[in-house]
């Protein structure tokens, strides 16, 4: 392997950008609970038992069993291709799937769930449009239609979901009044709902709390709830978001640090960013939060310096040189075998110096920006000769293509079940024509000729069709 002068990483050479927009990170599986103060036989005073009060998560990670790489299948693997029939999306809000008025405009995988986005419009009626929510098991079977709660409640039909966390979601009611938005913590398996306070704004459920606005002297600013809707922490952050399991990543006068859900300050507020525990920057690839949650991540100062920081808001020794301690999209951080792995734009090493890649493909086509780094313990690289290599974490190639007949136009990031797709283009006429499922054996399970594919994680797929409506596909072990 190559290494780096005096084992520390040097990257002064690259350039990348940091995007200063932040979306709301999709983010990982956690949940937290109160515990109670310690009891005391001498009397206290009530400030006295609240300051002894912790607010915790209910389970820290396990670093044993979290960074997750994708199992590579036994030899001679057979699979099988089936459709899952969406349709309850439409009967279960009287449309039928076959009305050209009636379309699914996006579809993602979350947690347990598959979460369908509908849009009705009607050209002939402006009055006759709704956009709704419904959401699916992974097996194809409905559990919520948010348009029926929303008009259950005695709101309009586009009920929409802001947030899932386990069996937990937030929705948003259809209002004709954007200021008198109403929202509500909904269980999918229970079926209990509970109101929000109308003073929370804008909340959305993240991983086991809820982040909310609130504006007070008109200065909007970010505070969080449990899910008993108890205030955790108070609206006085200019951005918070959860960075881990335990702890909050939040910004205040411009910089950020890591506070934990007492409002503690575990990593002061000195940095211009934190890499989310995940070592996501920017959400997009099909990630597995819950089973790649890094012990370390990166913290840039201001005058971006690249420090690896812990969950106690310990700095490590080591420091990095990034060009203007700048990123860009996808995974940052990864972990694997004991080992941190940084990528700088279109290199990955470890924390030792060690180069794994150093021509990592970025691209531009399909979910390129989000297919940065490793994803399910691998990545993506491309070299000047139009070589594609599916590479792991301790740089072996599991997997590579290079064009031929067609171009490629398309490489995805290997899903959790040890999938991915690649997709072709004729360059004559640029159009596409056909999309390879692979698996990390190199076993072409299936091809779909001429459409568009959309990979949604855990071996379900979306495709494209050219004419009449999307169809969704889901690949499992015989």
């Amino acid at each position: 392997m190559k290494k780096f002068i005096s084992g520390i990483l040097i990257a002064a050479m690259l350039t990348s950008v940091l995007c200063a927009c932040n979306n709301g990170e999709n983010q990982s599986d956690t949940s937290q609970s109160e515990n109670s103060a310690n009891s005391s036989q001498q009397t206290v005073t009530t400030e006295a038992m609240a300051a002894q009060i912790t607010t915790q998560p209910a389970t820290e990670p396990n670093y044993e069993n979290t960074n997750y790489v994708a199992p590579i299948p036994q030899k001679n693997q057979k699979y099988k291709f089936e459709e899952i029939s969406l349709d309850e999306a439409a009967t279960s809000s009287g449309y039928s799937m076959s009305d050209s008025n009636f379309r699914i405009s996006e579809i993602y995988e979350n947690g347990e769930y598959l979460v369908v986005n509908v849009m009705y419009s009607n050209y002939n009626s402006t009055s006759n449009f709704c956009a709704y929510n419904v959401i699916f098991d992974l097996e194809g079977n409905m559990v919520a239609n948010l348009s029926n709660i929303s008009l259950n409640e005695g709101y309009g039909k586009s009920g929409q979901i802001c947030g899932i966390y386990g069996d937990c979601i937030i929705i948003k009611f259809d209002t004709p009044i954007r200021s008198e938005e109403k929202f509500a913590l909904y269980n999918l398996k229970t079926k209990e709902l509970k109101y929000i306070d109308s003073e929370y704004s804008s909340p959305k459920i993240d991983n086991g709390v809820i982040v909310f606005g609130k504006n007070e002297e008109n200065l909007y600013k970010y505070g969080a709830l449990d899910l008993d809707l108890n205030e955790i922490i108070p609206a006085e952050y200019d951005w918070l978001s959860l960075a881990s399991p335990a702890l909050f990543r939040a910004k205040k006068d411009e910089k950020y640090g890591l506070i934990d859900f007492n409002n503690k300050v575990v990593a002061d507020f000195n940095y211009k960013e934190i890499i989310r525990f995940d070592g996501i920057y920017d959400g997009g690839a099909i990630q597995d939060f819950e089973r790649n949650i890094n012990k370390q991540t990166l913290a840039v100062d201001e005058e971006g310096k690249v420090f690896l920081i812990d969950q106690k808001g310990k700095i490590s020794d080591l420091k990095f040189e990034l060009s203007g301690g700048n990123f860009q999209y996808g995974r940052i951080v990864s972990q694997y075998d004991g080992k941190v792995y940084i990528r700088n734009e279109n290199v990955i090493s470890d924390t030792d110096g060690n180069v794994i890649t150093d021509c990592l493909y970025f691209g531009n086509r399909g979910q390129g920006n989000y297919n940065r780094g490793f994803t399910n313990g691998y990545c993506v690289t491309e070299d000047n000769n139009k070589v594609y290599n599916l590479i792991d974490s301790k740089g072996n190639v599991i997997y590579s293509k290079s064009e031929d007949e067609y171009q490629i136009s398309d490489f995805k990031s290997v899903d959790q079940n040890g999938l991915f797709a690649i997709s072709y283009y004729s360059e004559s006429n640029n159009d596409e024509v056909k999309t390879e499922f692979i698996d990390l054996r190199g076993n072409v399970v299936y091809t779909v000729q001429n459409d568009w594919i959309e990979q949604l994680g855990y071996g379900l797929f979306r495709q494209h069709k050219n004419k009449g409506k999307d169809t969704f596909y889901r690949i499992t072990v015989e």
